[in-house]
């Protein structure tokens, strides 16, 4: 990435940023916040779902598709073609965002999510863009350059890109402070280097370590960034790490630099005179349409979400008990049914569920969720009665066809087609590779997938392309349960033959 700098004392930039911020949060606070009909707006990389009007919907779609034409323009690559849509809620509270995610920490603005389930954003809009723009520069990242980088790169990179300012359509900047990873900097002991160039934030159970590795990051990653010879030699920095060489030999070797240099280099840095990148644009209008929701989206859409994730016993019985009262408000509508289908499925009446899904079919007989839980329910009847596995695998099999042809960007689809086939005598051929390939196109981000894609790559002894698919679980800065298995096939890997 070159990004062309443009100069300005450290402090001018930061209120410069907090005058942007508080634009920002004056024009948010005058938004209408009463109920309203739900929207979606469709672009070419986003689906945007929000309260309010037509008018408001766009000018955040808009915002999303110039920091995503920033992005591509900064690092230098083309739009991916044929990748799948980014869904992207925008809530209006707190209480909102709980709906969606009741174990949201206290003073969460919101966040992103990347699983199997599902990959999305939902975002308090009272909140800024800071927070959708960190989660969409990690997606961004993973999307475009799925490698193994270091925690601290993955997590300076959104820290970076976050503050970008994009509100302007024919200027935006990129590079500013953000104001709380700088209080950070000057109020809390730094991490040793050593350990900033080895660590996740996961590793810090302490609040205030993982509040200065953010910042160092952050620092780390515009110190890197904004100079063209320092960015050649980050290059070489991370090609040096992803083969093994130790991070403190290959900061030497390739940056110049021992961890206590590298230190009082990033303190004068800070002190001195920052810079930031302001860049002139073509004005955008992307191309955008808009379709209403029915009523039943102001109860059951955000439900919708919930409802796809575990939760305690009691938990799921009250909120399996709401969307039957609120499914019952609204008869025949899609979204009710799946809704409804999906949570009777979860917990409840499973044979209530399929039948709330085929009756969502004679309402929309190509509904991609709607054949996919249908599908998921054949499936766990096989798994249930042995005898009867093949038929009901072969059925699954014939809704997720339909699935696939509705909508071919479902990386959901493939995973299930894939699982499907692991029975077979001759698993994994051809065209299983292909299909666990297709899952993590158009999915990169979902660590889970790459991990169980290199797992079949390993059985016939892809180990090259296996290892492509580990890098990125093996250093994912925000852990899960898959990191440490892949580190150790990675490690067995690269291992030397022996003899």
């Amino acid at each position: 990435m070159m990004i062309q700098p443009h100069t300005t004392p450290g402090r001018r930039a930061l209120r410069a940023l907090r005058n942007l911020m508080l634009g920002g949060a004056l024009a948010l606070l005058s938004a209408q916040a009463a109920q309203a009909e739900w929207r979606r707006a469709e672009t070419a990389n986003f689906l945007v779902y929000g309260e309010g009007s037509e008018g408001d919907l766009r000018r955040h779609a808009e915002r999303l598709e110039r920091f995503d034409a920033l992005l591509l323009r900064q690092l230098g690559v083309a739009p991916v073609q044929g990748a799948r849509k980014l869904p992207v809620y925008l809530v209006y509270t707190q209480s909102d965002l709980r709906q969606v995610n009741p174990n949201l920490g206290e003073g969460v603005g919101g966040f992103y999510s990347a699983s199997e389930t599902d990959v999305y954003s939902v975002l308090n809009r009272r909140g800024g863009d800071d927070i959708l723009f960190h989660e969409y520069a990690h997606h961004f990242m993973f999307q475009n350059f799925p490698g193994g980088y270091p925690g601290w790169l993955t997590e300076g990179f959104a820290e970076f890109f976050m503050t970008a300012s994009v509100d302007n359509p024919t200027k935006v900047t990129v590079g500013y402070f953000n104001p709380g990873r700088l209080r950070t900097l000057n109020d809390v002991d730094w991490i040793p280097v050593e350990q900033l160039l080895t660590s996740r934030p996961q590793t810090f159970e302490n609040r205030r370590q993982r509040s200065a590795f953010y910042a160092q990051s952050w620092l780390l990653t515009h110190y890197m960034f904004m100079d063209a010879e320092r960015r050649r030699g980050l290059d070489g920095y991370l090609a040096a790490v992803a083969k093994g060489t130790p991070p403190v030999e290959a900061l030497q070797t390739h940056l110049g630099h021992t961890p206590d240099s590298l230190e009082k280099a990033l303190k004068a840095y800070l002190d001195g005179t920052m810079n930031y990148a302001e860049l002139r644009m073509d004005e955008m209008k992307p191309a955008m349409t808009f379709q209403t929701l029915p009523d039943s989206a102001d109860r059951m859409l955000l439900d919708s979400l919930n409802i796809r994730y575990p939760k305690a016993d009691a938990d799921a019985q009250a909120l399996l008990q709401k969307v039957r009262t609120d499914a019952a408000r609204f008869p025949g509508d899609r979204l009710a049914l799946v809704t409804l289908g999906r949570a009777e499925m979860n917990w409840g009446d499973a044979a209530a569920g399929e039948a709330a899904l085929t009756q969502a079919l004679a309402v929309a007989p190509d509904d991609p969720e709607a054949l996919q839980l249908l599908a998921r329910a054949r499936t766990k009847a096989g798994d249930d009665a042995p005898d009867t596995r093949a038929q009901k695998y072969v059925e699954a099999q014939g809704y997720l066809a339909r699935a696939l042809q509705a909508d071919p960007t479902d990386y959901r689809i493939y995973l299930a087609l894939a699982r499907i086939r692991r029975i077979a005598d001759n698993y994994p051929n051809d065209n299983d590779l292909q299909t666990w390939r297709l899952a993590v196109a158009y999915a990169p981000q979902v660590m889970s997938a790459r991990a169980q894609a290199a797992d079949a790559l390993l059985r016939v002894g892809q180990r090259e392309e296996a290892a492509v698919m580990l890098a990125p679980v093996a250093n994912n800065p925000h852990g899960g349960e898959h990191v440490e298995r892949a580190r150790t096939l990675l490690d067995q890997i690269r291992a030397p033959a022996s003899d």
